[in-house]
């Protein structure tokens, strides 16, 4: 008889401890001895109720694979019946007294390296521990994937803002309405030009009879009062448009009118120079002022005040300006 490739001797039947005795001996097939019918096992898997207590059953002094003694620190021993074998072959292993058999085995079944629980619990700690690897390696392998994609879409992006269009995008806003300066003030003003500066004829004159004018050194034009007495101021203005031409004069007498010509063409409404503060002294008659609004072109333009026929035109001109627009002072 040899021995197979688990190490069970060819002839012996592997299913043995099924019809095996309690007493540990096991039937001969060979020598002729009839096998002994089949018995349920009662030492294991029964049930129990809460609260009760199970005898303590006693150890198993027989079956496959246990060993026939344990060796103990004060010399004591515990005897297993020896497996006896086809070939008169023994094993031995050593064993505490009410200690189970080796390797987690049941009485009366094979519990050795090669057996069916021995084997099962290995096999069981040694998938648990497969899938446990298994499982480290997915996830390694996952955070590994989601790291990968990450650099890849952070490079991604890159490219994609570096292949954008980096032209600068057109501006939106309405353009400003406000007008371009121009060389001179948009709102013209002269300035005030003594009335003796300008050019007289017909028989206005310079004076300074009368103290208390404004222009420079108290010198003003009398002989207004003569039909046909002419001043001429030349003025120059930057646009086209409406002017507001001012006269400051001394009136002691009557309300008097002076016919005004813009550009050679007279008007046909009067320049009313009125005693407002009713003077009788020539001398404190100078804080009149009187304008016209009139339509001048841009560059030089005349202005001339006259003294019409049927008008009195008794005043003493002081002093002339012109404002650009329809104003009042």
């Amino acid at each position: 008889m040899t021995a197979g490739n688990d190490g069970t001797p060819e002839n012996d039947d592997p299913f043995a401890y099924l019809y095996r005795s309690e007493g540990g001996e096991q039937p001969d097939p060979a020598a002729g001895q009839p096998r002994p019918p089949y018995q349920p096992r009662t030492s294991y898997n029964q049930v129990q109720r809460v609260g009760e207590r199970r005898p303590q059953q006693p150890p198993a002094t027989g079956g496959y694979g246990y060993p026939p003694q344990a060796q103990y620190g004060n010399g004591a021993t515990q005897q297993y019946p020896q497996q006896q074998y086809g070939n008169g072959a023994t094993q031995q292993f050593p064993g505490q007294p009410g200690q189970q058999p080796p390797y987690g085995g049941r009485p009366g079944e094979p519990s050795g390296p090669g057996g069916r629980r021995a084997g099962g619990q290995g096999g069981d700690a040694s998938n648990r521990k497969g899938l446990l690897i298994a499982a480290v390696a997915v996830v390694a392998a996952v955070a590994i994937g989601i790291a990968f994609a990450m650099t890849n879409s952070s490079g991604d992006k890159g490219n994609d803002a570096k292949s954008q269009n980096t032209t600068p995008p057109v501006a939106t806003s309405a353009p400003t309405t406000e007008p371009t300066p121009s060389a001179t003030p948009s709102d013209f003003d002269s300035g005030k030009i003594d009335a003796s500066t300008l050019q007289l004829a017909g028989g206005a004159a310079k004076s300074n009879q009368w103290q208390g004018a404004n222009a420079a050194g108290g010198t003003y034009v009398d002989g207004m009062g003569t039909v046909g007495a002419t001043v001429v101021w030349t003025v120059t203005v930057p646009e086209d448009g409406p002017y507001t031409f001012f006269v400051n004069y001394g009136n002691a007498g009557d309300d008097a009118n002076l016919g005004l010509t813009v550009n050679g063409k007279p008007r046909t409404d009067l320049v009313n120079l009125r005693n407002y503060g009713n003077y009788t002294d020539w001398s404190k008659a100078w804080d009149n002022t009187t304008y016209s609004w009139v339509d001048l072109k841009k560059g030089a333009n005349t202005l001339t005040l006259t003294c019409v026929p049927g008008k009195n035109c008794g005043v003493n001109l002081d002093q002339v300006w012109l404002k650009q627009g329809q104003v009042k002072k």
